[in-house]
């Protein structure tokens, strides 16, 4: 599953960047950088000095009188009024492509105003045709050779007005596919030089710059460096909505320059940026930019001065960044479904990786102004999550199927669910752990089974292990394995129990119990009763599948799982129903009854074991049995025999008084120690 996690990741990164390559979620990812601009504005670090002087509708409306275009003496005075307010440079986002139709002189006048300071106008650029483009709309920029779209021609203002601008500049800009403008060209190639952009002109004459220069494909002017696009674009950093930057109406400047300071006063003005351009509706000057989808044309270039001269812009990533980010997007959703075991976990950690992908590139834009291109990646890391989450769920459905048909037949339904949900707690394979083993075997079912026929027989088998087995899985028991009539039972795996001896001592005594019951309903069917002797013993056990790789059986192995098939066949030896090692004697509390048998030497075993009869209430025998043990351990055979001879109906006691009765004719053993060696199974 992990390799196949893997591979969907590998084909999630190459079909992302596939799309990526052509440009089919170019629009998807520009809708991410307009959601960037609105989820940061940044209207605190838009420039003070810049201000917007717009003909808007208030303005239109009210010198309605003089009609459209205004007389240029309307434009002579005011730019006049700017600069003896102290403003740096002005800044006119209108074609005066035309002379004037109210006086000759107008424009005469209006290019000698404009000369009185550092005064930009715009011009339009042509290749087939045109005026010689001017002087003083080149800039000193050298451009490689490679340089081969040039402009040939020009259509500036009016000679007298084109005479009087500091720099003529071409507002050209082209918006994205999906109509926004983003970005600004800050210059354009000509036969004769290089034009600049309205932008660039006003930074570089209001800092002084004479010179700029491309280097490594970005712009180095007014101390910063701008990356550019093959265009010669800038990525502009929009500080804020449209009103971001002072506007302030025309018919407020006017009032202004006739002493009427309500609205502006003439002294925010000095050291300012002016800019005039159309902000009426009517004008068709409004664009559609990230924050608005009509925003005057002079806003985005008040946004693009700002940005040269504060050095500020968005930066953009290289395409082998945009690859590597979405490979490890996608192997890290991969790794999170692939090493996480459950489904839900796994999936909200490849989620999780997706989010902070996303947090990352929005972090990045708000602290760095770095546009991170998410689309491939997050698309991407989508991919692999949703694809990858169905393989992983459909493995555990599988996985789950296979426990719960492993372990349906030796566990019960409730410990089933609870493996198949948890299956880490299950280590195929093997693992140690502290458990109860349980050995049980019908007594004299050789002659039973010669008794009856075939089917009778496994009837009977069916019987008496349903019984028994439906007792031992109610307890949270695990049936290892039935062999003909023994049962092969231990507690504490694959569901950890710290009460396993306890669990495992009832279910026996509950067996005992039982069959009372079982031997009533085999009489009424003409079955013969049964008796079965029981070992169990506890500590630990290595537990797990074991096998062959196409056939294995959970099972145990350990020493204290061969004690308790040791204490099971103890029992012929005692009479008794149930043996238990002294490790389960120690761990069951006090409330269970059991009895100190003796110490034995089973076969198998190196050392000695205390062994235990957990009985279902107290007997008669327990004390006189309990004295007559501790007096045969002492050697005193006679005073032992005493004792265990009041209990005449007690089989336990029967075998011990004819031991003490054959020590006494044979004497003390010379290596006497109080335990008892067994010499078979």
């Amino acid at each position: 599953m992990k390799k196949l996690i893997f591979i969907i990741a590998g084909i999630s990164t190459l079909f992302s960047l596939a799309v990526t390559a052509v440009h089919l979620d170019r629009n998807l990812e520009l809708l991410t950088l307009d959601l960037r601009f609105n989820l940061f504005p940044d209207t605190a670090s838009a420039d003070s000095n810049i201000v917007i002087i717009g003909v808007d509708d208030a303005s239109l409306e009210s010198m309605n009188w003089l009609g459209w275009p205004w007389p240029r003496q309307i434009w002579s005075d005011m730019t006049a009024f700017l600069y003896r307010s102290g403003a740096e440079v002005v800044y006119f986002d209108i074609t005066f492509s035309t002379s004037s139709t109210f006086s000759a002189g107008e424009d005469s006048v209006f290019g000698a105003v404009a000369g009185l300071g550092k005064t930009v106008f715009i011009t339009g650029l042509g290749r087939e045709e045109g005026q010689p483009i001017p002087p003083n709309a080149l800039i000193d920029l050298s451009l490689s050779s490679e340089e081969t779209d040039r402009y040939r021609f020009a259509s500036p203002p009016v000679t007298p007005i084109a005479e009087g601008a500091a720099l003529l500049a071409a507002p050209y800009a082209t918006p994205d596919k999906d109509g926004i403008f983003r970005k600004l060209p800050l210059f354009f190639p000509a036969e004769t030089g290089v034009v600049p952009s309205p932008a660039l002109a006003i930074a570089m004459l209001y800092s002084g710059e004479n010179t700029v220069t491309v280097d490594n494909g970005s712009l180095v002017s007014v101390g910063t460096d701008i990356p550019l696009t093959d265009n010669h674009e800038m990525q502009i950093r929009f500080a804020g909505p449209v009103g971001t930057y002072r506007t302030v109406g025309v018919a407020d400047i006017l009032s202004a320059m006739t002493g009427d300071t309500t609205a502006f006063h003439p002294s925010d003005l000095d050291g300012s940026i002016v800019l005039i351009g159309y902000t009426a509706s009517d004008l068709m000057d409004l664009k559609p930019m990230p924050y608005s989808a009509r925003c005057p044309g002079v806003e985005v270039v008040a946004n693009a001065v700002d940005n040269i001269l504060s050095g500020r812009h968005v930066a953009t990533q290289s395409t082998a960044v945009t690859v590597l980010l979405t490979l490890l997007l996608s192997l890290c959703v991969a790794a999170s479904l692939a090493l996480i075991p459950k489904v839900i976990p796994a999936s909200l950690a490849g989620l999780s990786a997706i989010l902070i992908f996303t947090g990352f590139s929005l972090a990045a834009f708000k602290y760095g102004d770095v546009w991170v291109t998410a689309v491939p990646p997050v698309t991407s890391g989508i991919l692999t999550l949703l694809a990858s989450s169905v393989v992983a769920y459909r493995y555990a459905t599988k996985d789950k199927k296979f426990l719960k048909a492993a372990f349906s037949q030796y566990l019960s339904p409730a410990i089933v669910s609870q493996v198949a949900s948890h299956p880490e707690m299950l280590k195929l394979g093997g693992e140690k752990k502290n458990m109860t083993a349980f050995f049980s075997d019908i007594a004299g079912f050789t002659t039973i089974s010669e008794q009856l026929d075939p089917q009778e027989l496994v009837k009977l088998l069916n019987i008496y292990l349903t019984e028994m087995t439906d007792i031992i899985l109610s307890s949270g028991g695990t049936v290892d394995k039935f062999e003909g009539d023994a049962i092969i039972a231990f507690w504490g795996a694959p569901v950890e129990f710290e009460d396993h001896a306890a669990r495992g001592v009832s279910s026996a005594l509950e067996c005992q119990r039982k069959h009372k019951e079982l031997n009533e309903r085999l009489k009424q069917i003409n079955f013969p009763p049964l008796t079965t002797r029981m070992g169990l013993a506890s500590g630990p056990m290595v537990v797990g599948n074991m096998g062959s790789d196409k056939r294995f059986d959970y099972t145990m192995m350990g020493s204290d799982v061969n004690l308790a098939s040791r204490l099971e066949g103890v029992n012929k030896v005692y009479g008794t129903p149930i043996l238990i090692s002294s490790t389960t004697r120690n761990a069951l509390p006090d409330s269970f009854i059991c009895r100190e048998i003796d110490t034995v030497m089973v076969v198998g075993q190196k050392k000695p074991v205390t062994i235990w009869e957990p009985m279902l209430s107290e007997t008669q025998f327990g004390s006189a049995y309990s004295e007559g043990l501790r007096l045969y351990r002492n050697g005193d055979f006679k005073a032992a025999l005493e004792f265990f001879s009041r209990n005449t109906e007690d089989p336990p006691s029967e075998t011990m008084a004819a031991r003490c009765r054959k020590f006494m004719k044979t004497g003390t053993p010379d290596d006497w120690n109080g335990t008892w060696v067994l010499t078979s199974k």
